[in-house]
C-alpha cells in the first residue's frame, strides 16, 4: 500500500507555496493566514496568548484534561525560551496512550463505535474502542487505519464479531450491507466521515439541496459496498433500473472496472477513498484538525464539503491536504504543525472571533483569533477529577466508563452511539445548568475528595486561593481574586468548606467550560 501510495501521489500537482511574510512567520499556516489579514476590516495586530493560557489550551487539545497544579508550576516557573512552547507540545504529543486516549471518543461517535453487538435486536457496527486506541497509540498512518477499516483484504483489518441474538447467530462490522437499507447508510457514513460530504438525502432523490448528488452518482458509490449493483428505488417505487457501481471521483490513471464479487469491490473502494488523487479524502482529516484546534473548518459544515461553498481559505486548504499526505498520513505531523504556529496561539478576542451561519455560507473567515469552543463531556469530568485530586489517573478516564450519566449527558455526550456523528452540540441549555447547580454527580466528585484541602489552617488564605486558581483554571489568581477569596473564606464555617465551594464556583465558570 506505501508503495502505491507514492506512486499515486505523484500524479497529483504539487500546490503553490505558501505566501512570502514577514521573517517572524515561519510557520507555512501563519503565512497563509497573515495574507488574509489584509483583505480583513478594521484594524488588527496579532497577539499570543499568554503562558497560562497556551499551557491549559494545549493540554485540553491533545491529551483531553488540564494539566496538574505541578504541572502548572513547573511550565509556569520555567525560563522563557523561543522553543518553550514547542518543547511543551512535542512532550504531550509523546504521551501516546494520553494522546489515543483524547481521540477515541470522537472517533467512537465518528464510527458508532457501541460496546454490544445488537441493541434492542438491531445489530451495530461492532465495538471499535480497543482498536482506535492502538491505532492512535501507535500514530499509524491515517490512510492505513480507514483501509483496514473498510477493506476485508487488508492484512491489519479488525475482524468482524459474532453472536448470538435473539436465537440466531449475528456478525457486525462497520460495513453492513445485509439489505439495500444498510448498505445506503454505509455509503453515506463512509462519504460523511471520510469524505466530509453529505450523501444521504440522495438514498432516495435527487438531492434537494446539493446538485453535485443526483440520486444516480449516490448509488453508484453506494454500490461499491454491495455485492451487486444497486437498484434504482425512488422514494420507495421500484424501477427495475440498477445502476452500475462506479467511485464518483475522478482518480487519474486509476483504473475504474469495478469487480463482480464483494471483497474485490470493497478493496476497490477503499483503495479508492485513500487515494491521494481523491480530491476529498486529505482535505477532510485537515479540515477536522484544524475545527478541532482552531474551532471552525476551513470549509463549513464540515460534513458538507460542496463545490459551491468554496473554502475561506482554499489555498491553505489544499497545501495543509498536500503536505500531510507528502509527510505519510501522518496525523501527529500535521496537528503539530497547527499548534506550533502563530495562527494556533493567538489570543482569544472575541471582538474579531470568527462565526459561521448557514445563511451565510460565504462569509469571510479571516483567523484572527481562535474560536471559543466548549470542553466535551469527557474532558470536563476528566478535568474536574484532576482539579479534586490533583493527579492525572489515565485508568479513570470518562469515555472507558460505558455508563450513561445525566451530567455526561447534559455535557453532550451521547447515551447510545446508535447514528454516527463527528459533532456533539455546542449549545447552551437549562438542564446543564441545572446538573452544574444541583445535580449529585458534580457534588460528590467536588465535596467527596479532600486530598487537596489538608493543612489549610496552617496556611495562608491568599495562598490558598492562589493554589486554587491554579489547581481549577491552570493560572495563578489576580490580586483582587486573592483578595475577594480570602473573604470568602473567611466566611466558610471551616477551610475546607470555603475551598470547596470555591473549586464548586469556578468549575461551573465559563472560563473551566470553554477552551480560549
Amino acid at each position: 500500500m506505501l508503495e502505491r501510495r507514492a506512486e499515486r501521489l505523484r500524479e497529483v500537482p504539487r500546490p503553490p507555496a505558501p505566501p512570502t511574510g514577514g521573517s517572524e512567520l515561519t510557520n507555512p499556516i501563519d503565512r497563509f493566514v497573515a495574507a488574509r489579514w489584509k483583505s480583513a476590516p478594521g484594524k488588527f495586530e496579532a497577539q499570543l496568548c499568554d503562558e497560562p493560557t497556551f499551557l491549559r489550551r494545549v493540554y485540553l487539545d491533545v491529551i483531553g484534561v488540564i494539566p496538574t497544579v505541578n504541572e502548572v508550576t513547573r511550565y509556569l516557573g520555567s525560563p522563557s525560551t523561543p522553543t518553550k512552547r514547542e518543547k511543551l507540545i512535542d512532550q504531550l504529543l509523546a504521551r501516546d496512550a494520553d494522546y489515543a486516549a483524547h481521540w477515541t471518543p470522537f472517533w467512537e461517535d465518528a464510527l458508532a463505535s457501541q460496546n454490544v453487538v445488537a441493541q434492542g435486536g438491531i445489530p451495530t457496527h461492532g465495538n471499535y474502542r480497543e482498536w482506535l486506541l492502538d491505532n492512535f497509540a501507535r500514530n499509524r498512518p491515517f490512510d492505513l487505519l480507514v483501509a483496514e477499516l473498510l477493506d476485508p483484504t487488508m492484512p491489519g483489518r479488525k475482524p468482524p464479531e459474532s453472536e448470538e441474538v435473539l436465537g440466531a447467530p449475528l456478525t457486525v462490522e462497520y460495513v453492513r450491507n445485509e439489505d439495500h437499507t444498510a448498505t445506503l447508510q454505509t455509503a453515506a457514513n463512509v462519504a460523511q466521515v471520510f469524505l466530509g460530504t453529505s450523501m444521504k438525502c440522495a438514498g432516495c432523490h435527487d438531492h434537494f439541496e446539493n446538485s453535485e448528488w443526483p440520486q444516480d452518482r449516490f448509488l453508484a458509490f453506494a454500490g461499491l459496498f454491495a455485492p451487486q449493483d444497486l437498484e434504482k428505488i425512488r422514494c420507495e417505487a421500484r424501477s427495475g433500473k440498477f445502476v452500475p457501481a462506479r467511485f464518483p471521483f475522478d482518480l487519474p490513471n486509476a483504473s475504474d472496472a469495478v469487480p463482480a464479487e464483494l471483497t474485490g469491490r470493497l478493496h476497490l473502494a477503499a483503495q479508492s477513498i485513500v487515494d491521494p488523487a481523491n480530491p476529498r479524502f486529505a482535505r477532510t482529516i485537515v479540515n477536522r484538525l484544524w475545527k478541532r484546534y482552531l474551532g471552525l473548518g476551513l470549509f463549513e459544515p464540515i460534513d458538507d464539503y460542496r463545490e459551491d461553498v468554496p473554502a475561506s481559505h482554499p489555498e491553505l486548504l489544499e497545501w495543509l491536504a498536500y503536505d500531510f499526505m507528502e509527510h505519510g498520513y501522518d496525523l501527529k505531523h500535521t496537528i503539530r504543525l497547527i499548534l506550533t504556529s502563530r495562527t494556533y496561539q493567538l489570543r482569544y478576542d472575541p471582538e474579531v472571533e470568527d462565526h459561521f451561519s448557514a445563511g451565510e455560507k460565504n462569509a469571510p473567515r479571516y483567523f484572527r483569533s481562535p474560536s471559543l469552543r466548549r470542553l466535551t463531556a469527557e474532558q470536563f469530568l476528566d478535568s474536574v477529577r484532576v482539579a479534586t485530586s490533583g493527579t492525572f489517573e489515565a485508568g479513570e478516564r470518562t469515555f472507558l466508563d460505558s455508563r450513561s450519566t445525566a451530567l455526561a449527558r447534559a455535557l453532550g455526550r451521547p447515551a447510545s452511539r446508535n447514528e454516527i456523528s463527528t459533532a456533539r452540540p455546542d449549545d447552551v441549555a437549562i438542564v446543564q445548568s441545572l446538573e452544574l447547580l444541583n445535580g449529585r454527580e458534580l457534588r460528590r466528585m467536588i465535596y467527596g475528595n479532600s486530598l487537596f484541602t489538608e493543612g489549610l489552617e496552617r496556611q495562608d488564605p491568599r495562598k490558598q486561593v492562589d493554589r486554587l486558581y491554579r489547581i481549577a483554571l491552570s493560572r495563578p489568581a489576580t490580586a483582587a481574586e486573592k483578595n475577594a477569596g480570602k473573604a470568602f473564606l473567611q466566611l466558610a464555617e471551616t477551610p475546607v468548606d470555603g475551598m470547596q465551594d470555591m473549586l464548586w464556583a469556578l468549575v461551573c465558570s465559563p472560563e473551566f467550560q470553554y477552551i480560549k
